[in-house]
């Protein structure tokens, strides 16, 4: 329970920061999207590893 709530705060976090870099202008929609991606995948790859 204390990882799925961890994962889970660096989830909307990760999101959030890259929506305000983002809308800031700091950075463009490639960068956007490879952060997005790397923040799910932070998630999901764990996740994984961890139910084998």
């Amino acid at each position: 329970m204390y990882t799925t709530l961890l994962m889970s705060t660096g989830l909307t976090f990760g999101t959030i920061s890259s929506v305000f870099r983002l809308q800031m202008g700091y950075i463009d929609t490639t960068q956007y999207s490879v952060q997005v991606g790397v923040v799910i995948a932070s998630a999901v790859i764990p996740t994984i590893i961890a139910q084998k």
